[in-house]
């Protein structure tokens, strides 16, 4: 239970990126008393669309009102920054790094005719994102108080999808009202950092890094007709996440009073798609309102960090790791037909998660008072709620099925070396609690750290 608690402090710190960032550029102040270091940087990218069809008509409509959208997202810009530190008090070194990618779709569409409608009113979205870029950082601390090295760094990349469609008409639906979202996410850049602390009091190396993947799909679909639908009112929704992107930390503490090292690292994909149809028919039904969603994770990812204790006191050493996986379908159908229903008003929901990826931690206590501490998480988390219920005047044939089919495979390992100082101190590793870590997902809410560069409000690790 201590990973959950430990993995969330991330998703808070990661989305004070968005705050921090917002101040400005990469900044310097100096002064005789003191020699700061302070580095902003950020990338976003950020789409929205808003689209809006409305069509009444007295007599039928004929592939009217129908909205489409595509949205692509490529960066392979990175963000480095080096720093050392002085001599003075006070002679610090902060790093804010965040990449974030951003896109939100909304599309509704409502026909209204005394005929027929065919191939009307139907919402068709594609978004696509990929990012290449890296966060990489280099701290140096320097020999006065206070010269403490901090980095925090951040990937988030994240989508949104909302389509409602309506559908009435006084004769026949065709090819009508259908929602369609389909949504990638690829990120192979890394969060990297290397800190050595230097010799002055509370000169300490923190770490905070987190890769996140979020993507949600929202889709309701209604068909009332006085005649027969036909292949109307579905709704499919596709979502895709895949990371190769690490965190890496290596970490060497000074010889200062409290030169401890501190690192939590997170990677987390989340998916959610929500549909909701519902047709009513005076005639037949027929492949109408299904839900389909297809969800698809896969993290070769890794968080891994390397820490050397110092020589002064407190002087410990401290690693919170976690990868986590969050999917979640919902599903809801409703089908009255006068007459016969037919492969209408079927749920199908496919969930997959892959991860290779791992949390390795060596750890090398120091001389000084403190000790080595770490604690270690792999999550996956699948959830499938289907409801379906027909209503026929006539026969009921192929409908009304709820499938659904979960995988989960992880060939992740937690991985801790640890190897105690000369000082008072003590290893404590805690890389048991792995199944709870799927609020490690949390770490996917660094979609938030997108928000790093609020230039573009775009891209907490949170799988919840």
């Amino acid at each position: 239970m201590r990973s959950i608690i430990k993995l969330n402090i991330l998703s808070l710190v990661i989305v004070a990126i968005s705050f921090i960032l917002i101040i400005g550029p990469t900044a310097m102040t100096m002064n005789v008393f003191a020699t700061t270091n302070t580095a902003n940087q950020g990338i976003a990218q950020s789409q929205s669309s808003l689209q809006l069809g409305v069509c009444v008509s007295g007599n039928g409509t004929l592939f009217s009102c129908n909205n489409a959208n595509t949205q692509n997202q490529t960066n392979t810009g990175s963000n480095a920054v080096g720093q050392q530190g002085g001599s003075g008090s006070g002679s610090g070194n902060s790093a804010t790094q965040g990449i974030g990618q951003s896109q939100t779709s909304n599309q509704n569409s409502g026909v209204v005719s005394g005929g027929s409608t065919s191939g009307s009113g139907n919402n068709q979205n594609t978004q696509t994102q990929n990012n290449t870029g890296n966060n990489a950082a280099a701290q140096s601390g320097g020999s006065g108080s206070g010269s403490g090295n901090s980095a925090t760094q951040g990937i988030g990349q994240s989508q949104t999808s909302n389509q409602n469609a309506q559908c009435v008409a006084g004769g026949n639906t065709a090819n009508s009202c259908n929602n369609t979202s389909t949504q990638n996410q690829a990120n192979s850049g890394s969060n990297a950092v290397g800190q050595q602390g230097g010799s002055g009091s509370g000169s300490g190396n923190s770490a905070t890094q987190g890769i996140g993947q979020s993507q949600t799909s929202n889709q309701n679909a209604q068909c009332v007709s006085g005649g027969n639908v036909a292949d109307s009112c579905n709704n499919t929704s596709t979502q895709n996440q895949a990371n190769s992107g690490n965190n890496a930390a290596a970490q060497s503490g000074g010889s200062g009073s409290g030169s401890g090292n501190s690192a939590t690292q997170g990677i987390g994909q989340s998916q959610t798609s929500n549909q909701n149809a519902q047709c009513v028919a005076g005639g037949s039904l027929s492949n109408s309102c299904s839900n389909t969603s297809t969800q698809n994770q896969a993290n070769s990812g890794s968080n891994a960090v390397g820490q050397q204790g110092g020589s002064g006191s407190g002087s410990g050493n401290s690693a919170t790791q976690g990868i986590g996986q969050s999917q979640t379908s919902n599903q809801n159908a409703q089908c009255v037909s006068g007459k016969d229903a037919i492969v209408s008003c079927d749920n199908e929901s496919f969930q997959k998660q892959v991860n290779s990826g791992s949390n390795v931690l060596g750890q090398l206590g120091g001389n000084g008072n403190g000790g080595n501490s770490a604690t270690q998480g792999i999550g996956q988390s699948q959830t499938s709620n289907q409801n379906a219920q027909c209503a026929s005047g006539g026969n009921v044939a192929d409908s009304c099925n709820n499938v659904s089919t979960q995988n989960q495979e992880n060939t992740g390992n937690n991985a801790a070396a640890q190897q105690g100082g000369s000082g008072d101190s003590g290893d404590s590793g805690d890389s048991g609690d792995s199944g709870d870590s799927g609020d490690s997902g949390d770490s996917g809410d660094s979609g938030d750290s997108g928000d790093s560069g609020d230039s573009g409000d775009s891209g907490e690790n949170s799988s919840n």
